[in-house]
This record gives C-alpha cells, structure tokens and sequence, in this order.
C-alpha cells in the first residue's frame, strides 16, 4: 500500500461519519505518518510503513466510533499556541480565540497586572494571554483534577513561569482561596442548559459533563462570577466570558447594574463574548 492508497482509503472510511471528511482523514494521516503535506506530495508514490498504516486505520475506527478528532490525535492549535488534549477536558475551540484576542486588546490598553482565568480547563485562555504578555501574572481555576492535569502538562508545553494554578471550584467564592486581588477576569464556563445536554451531538457528548452544565436556565455559573468574584474583587474592573449562541443578552441582564458591557461577536458573527467593564471606562 502506498501513501496515496493509505490516505484514499481513509478519506473513503470516513465519507460517512462526518462532513468534515477530508480535513479529518488528512489530521489523523498526517499524524499517524508525522508527514507534512509538501512531503506527501513528493513521496505519495512511496510504500507506506505498515505499522504507521496500522496506527492509522486503528485511529480511523476510533473516529467512526464517535471518539473526537482532538482527543485521537492527542494535541490540537489554538491560535499560535499547542495544546494537550484528551478524555477528561473540554476541546479548545476556535471561536474561544475571539474571547482572547479581545482580552489581548484590553490588556494592551490599559494597566491590567493580574488576570484570573476561571474554568480553565486546558488552560487555552490563560496560557495564550500569558504567552501574549510574559509581565502579565496569570492564575488558572481549575475543579477537575482531569483537567488540572492537562492544564499542568499545557504550561509546561507552552514555557510559561507567569502562570499560577489553583484548583478549586468558583461557586465557593474568591475569600475562600484568598483571590482579592486581579485587574481583569476571563472565564468559558459551563453553559448548557441541563436538559439540553442529552440532545447535543454524540462526539460533544464524549467531553466532560461538567464541563458543559450550566444548569438548569445554562445561566448559574455567569451568576457565580458576578456575585462571587466580580463584585466582590474591588479592584477588578474587567471580566469577559464566552457563552451561548443565544445567551449574550441573558448574561448581560446579569451585569446589568454596571453601565459598559460590550459584545464581541465569533467566527459565525454570532454575539459569543460579553465583556464588562466595572467603572464604564
């Protein structure tokens, strides 16, 4: 079997499981073979290795079985960043860069020191703004100890010493783990709503439930950061959260009683960050 016979074949197995067939049989190809596409151009002709075809025909049927693209392959980009992924930690998506290139802007702006990343997760928000900004103290909010684990080995990945990381759960509030003291909050909560949760997609479904809970209105977490953290913390002037497709005015009626609240819209147009401002300046 040649590569081209290799990489055919699985674009063939894969024609069915999902729209995204050829982007998904060239990751899984390119990742089995650890080939670029200039080379396999050039070497396409060439035997595959068999025991590379035979870890990529196993990723092919762990594709079909519904298992995550990310989680098969082990890393996945997030804007200039890698970052390790797997069973236990919600997948960074790219429309989640929106919330942190408007962070990115606010921080280059204004005198923003200290940032709390809650919900943290792999630890795609906090790690890419301390990459961004290495004078930029950093500290992620972690429950899970699954995530937490991912969120340790992505620091590392990424060589980032300004980063802190508490594990902790935010409807306990910031007194209790002594957090009174940050210029600026970002979050990508849990947002679904309960009952909506068994309806989503069946590969959505492999990632942490908790992850994606947002109780039962999808609201309770965006209540928790304002109640807990962001009107308790008087320095913080800044907090800006991911949410819904058609959360972002529920979320500012949250917020409503501060008078700067912006939106910032995603990949789809769609208003996906809220982001509020303490003093309105």
């Amino acid at each position: 079997m040649t590569l081209f016979e290799a990489l055919k074949k699985t674009q063939n197995e894969l024609k069915d499981v999902t729209e995204d067939w050829r982007f998904d049989a060239w990751v899984l190809f390119s990742h089995c073979f650890d080939i670029s596409r200039s080379e396999y151009f050039l070497n396409s002709q060439n035997e595959a290795d068999p025991d590379k075809a035979k870890k990529l025909f196993k990723s092919v049927e762990s594709r079909k079985s519904g298992r995550p693209l990310q989680y098969i392959v082990g890393k996945w980009s997030f804007l200039d960043c890698e970052f390790f992924v797997g069973e236990g930690v919600l997948i960074p998506r790219a429309d989640t860069e929106c919330l942190v290139e408007e962070a990115a802007r606010i921080i280059g702006q204004h005198d923003v020191k200290t940032v709390y990343d809650l919900c943290a997760g792999t630890g795609c928000i906090g790690v890419c703004l301390a990459k961004m900004f290495p004078e930029l103290n950093v500290v992620c909010f972690e429950k899970s100890d699954e995530a937490l684990d991912y969120l340790e080995k992505n620091a590392v990945l990424n060589r980032v010493d300004n980063l802190e990381i508490v594990k902790g759960d935010i409807f306990e509030g910031c007194e209790k783990y002594s957090m009174l003291s940050c210029d600026m909050i970002v979050s990508n909560p849990p947002y679904i709503i309960s009952g909506e949760i068994a309806s989503l997609q069946s590969e959505v479904l492999r990632e942490p439930r908790q992850a994606l809970d947002g109780g039962e209105d999808g609201l309770e977490f965006y209540r928790a950061l304002k109640e807990k953290w962001f009107d308790r913390i008087g320095r913080c002037r800044f907090i800006l959260m991911e949410c819904g497709e058609d959360q972002a005015d529920d979320v500012a009626g949250i917020f409503s009683e501060y008078k700067t609240i912006d939106f910032v819209k995603d990949l789809n147009n769609i208003r996906r960050d809220v982001c509020v401002i303490k003093d309105g300046k």
